[in-house]
């Protein structure tokens, strides 16, 4: 059986964005390159499944794809030996093939964000303990001030590997602070069930640059039309209408890995809000999205300036663009955003 060649690939160049828009053929239009890619990912996933550690720990972390012949491995995983676990695997399974290996290592990257954070630690003489999870990185220590953690948090979110920061920094005499909200990731293309049953479906997210993470998704379903709603008799049925809303995670009750469930009803409209695209900037080109959205499927809020832009105060606050009355939506998605804490 020949070698397997394994190449290390920029994680930037995320196939499985690129192949999101293609059609995708079924049954009998399937051509014969694309039946034994089919193939052959079945049998690579078989095997890593076979593997009691990887079953146990990595396996639904990895995402694996194969086009003509190529297999491409995304994602987050432990370390080193869960790597060398999984190419183990594939050597056994898939003969020569070439691999893109751009799977990215807890061990890895908590010594990247530490080594980032050296400089802030130097500059205010503290010390931050850092950890990654599956590409969710946390910090713990203690500041003197919240500038500090701020800045520490933001630090942390520029390492584009990262998919998300929690922030367990203590400021000195502020107390204990309260606990944030969850790291909560929804997929797009899942199904969000409010507590009536009424579904939507995510399209996109709204992250927070400064630590990469969700703090509302965009959800398109069939809801009350606000204006027949109001006017609507109580005998009378209010008007279905499909819309595009904002819902902030914190009305998130329970995520999986294709659905994910409310703690408010589709008729609780004062607990979500209308999208308008005016609100929302993408972006800039250069901004790597967290594992696992691609670019299209993130905005920011005018609140944030575009990833990649100098932020002007050094102090850690994010400066605000002025906002009309009817932008006070905008400022109230954002009011209960805990920066990772």
């Amino acid at each position: 059986m020949g070698s397997v060649q394994i190449s290390n690939h920029s994680p930037h160049q995320i196939t499985r964005c690129d192949e999101r828009g293609k059609t995708t053929h079924h049954g009998n239009n399937l051509s014969t390159l694309e039946k034994k890619d089919a193939a052959l990912r079945e049998d690579i996933a078989n095997a890593l499944w076979k593997d009691d550690v990887l079953r146990a720990l990595d396996y639904h972390e990895i995402d694996l794809r194969v086009k003509n012949e190529i297999v491409t491995l995304s994602g987050h995983i432990l370390g080193q030996s869960s790597r060398s676990r999984i190419e183990n695997a594939i050597r056994a399974t898939a003969g020569g093939v070439e691999i893109k290996n751009d799977l990215i290592l807890d061990d890895q990257l908590t010594l990247d964000v530490a080594a980032e954070l050296g400089s802030l630690e130097q500059a205010y003489h503290c010390k931050f303990f850092t950890g990654a999870s599956y590409g969710v990185v946390s910090i713990n220590g203690t500041v003197r001030d919240e500038n500090i953690r701020l800045l520490a948090e933001k630090c942390a979110a520029g390492n584009p590997n990262v998919r998300g920061v929690v922030n367990n920094i203590e400021v000195s005499g502020a107390g204990l602070k309260l606990k944030g909200q969850p790291f909560l990731q929804p997929i797009i293309g899942g199904t969000i069930y409010f507590l009536d049953w009424v579904s939507a479906v995510v399209k996109q997210v709204i992250i927070n640059p400064n630590n990469r993470r969700v703090i509302a998704m965009i959800i398109q379903g069939n809801f009350i039309d606000q204006h027949s709603g109001l006017n609507s008799q109580k005998d009378d049925k209010a008007r279905l209408a499909e819309r595009l809303v904002i819902v902030r995670m914190e009305a998130v009750r329970h995520l999986t890995r294709i659905s994910g469930f409310l703690y408010i009803s589709s008729n609780e409209r004062d607990q979500y809000m209308d999208f308008d695209p005016a609100y929302f900037i993408a972006p800039n080109e250069d901004w790597v999205p967290p594992y696992p959205y691609c670019p299209d499927d993130v905005l920011f809020t005018v609140k944030f300036p575009r990833a990649g832009e100098k932020m002007e105060n050094s102090a850690g606050r994010t400066p605000s663009i002025p906002l009309t009355k009817e932008q006070a939506y905008s400022e109230e998605l954002l009011a209960n955003d805990s920066l990772g804490g």
